[in-house]
């Protein structure tokens, strides 16, 4: 689809999945927003992952997808691939849908990087060991989609300053926790240009399919219905939606990569609140800041498991 206004990059796939049937083709999309967006994964709630206010101020338009992952911030240095195909025509286990979507884009970073590229976990593409794209799926209607990013650059400030946070600690400990696992073609010095890099991702998809992708472009009942999902995706209805099937409606923590979250918790000793910001990777505190306390607890829990951090903050004899 080559370089299309944001708000379609999310569209196109999710009519291709609405309309699609039996009989129809699998189909891969590629393409490059024009603009900036933020986009919602579809478990979570608004006002926990992105600030309005801010948003509104910088005149970034947010968007919610029908499938899960996090909360993400996209704009055109980012290359787009969105795999939609038939239910029918891939595995019923979902970790080896996302193996045979992923593995494609692991061996075009490959193909042009001398670099450690790997799929690790179930669905997530590294380099290096950091985290170069953002992953989500699910399935819509008889369509099993998996979509995904490949970073060119990635402007952290901005992305930090939408978040929505229960105070700028937590905003400053993602943040670095973001730059710490982040990494971007840019990074590694890449001069690769988007579009050869996107001939190169569908030359990869061909060789492991082995079948040949045909381009094509969308059909009439696709565009007429693409323009109606423009508008739905973009609804205060839909960005409002609340399913709460997988305790949606509590705040969850915010994901930067493979197994690092940033919490937010609290407790109460001696009639007084402690809360914190914590940055868990592995399960175990890498390194938190507390808020209103005098107390100096950081060496007290960092190391520890999170799950267990209260229970050391309660054996702490103070010694005044």
């Amino acid at each position: 689809m080559g370089r299309i206004p944001g708000w379609q990059t999310q569209t196109i796939y999710h009519t291709v999945a609405e309309l699609m049937t039996e009989e129809t083709p699998d189909t891969i999309i590629i393409s490059q927003p024009s603009d900036t967006y933020v986009c919602l994964g579809y478990h979570q709630k608004l006002d926990h992952v992105f600030d309005r206010k801010v948003c509104n101020e910088k005149d970034i338009p947010i968007l919610r997808r029908k499938v899960g992952g996090g909360g993400t911030y996209l704009d055109s240095n980012q290359l787009f691939y969105q795999c939609v195909f038939h239910q029918s025509r891939v595995p019923k286990d979902s970790k080896k849908v996302y193996e045979q979507m992923l593995t494609p884009v692991v061996n075009t970073l490959k193909h042009f990087f001398d670099v450690k590229a790997e799929l690790k976990g179930s669905h997530e593409v590294e380099i290096n060991g950091k985290r170069i794209a953002g992953i989500g799926g699910g399935q819509i209607g008889d369509a099993s989609i998996v979509v995904g990013n490949i970073l060119f650059d990635f402007d952290f400030e901005t992305m930090a300053s939408m978040w929505s946070v229960p105070n700028e600690q937590f905003r400053e400990i993602a943040n670095q926790a973001m730059k710490d696992h982040i990494i971007t073609l840019d990074d590694i010095g890449s001069v690769v240009p988007m579009d050869k890099f996107a001939n190169q991702l569908i030359e990869e998809y061909e060789t492991y399919f082995n079948r040949k992708l045909n381009p094509g472009g969308m059909t009439i009942d696709e565009i007429e219905r693409a323009g109606e999902m423009g508008a739905y995706l973009r609804s205060d209805s839909f960005l409002n939606y609340m399913d709460d099937t997988n305790g949606s409606s509590h705040r969850k923590p915010l994901k930067i990569a493979r197994d690092v979250f940033i919490h937010y918790d609290n407790m109460e000793m001696d009639g007084e609140e402690i809360a914190g910001s914590f940055r868990v990777e592995n399960g175990k505190i890498h390194s938190v800041k507390f808020e209103k306390t005098d107390l100096k607890l950081e060496s007290v829990v960092v190391g520890k498991k999170f799950e267990n951090w209260k229970e050391f903050i309660q054996k702490l004899e103070i010694i005044v």
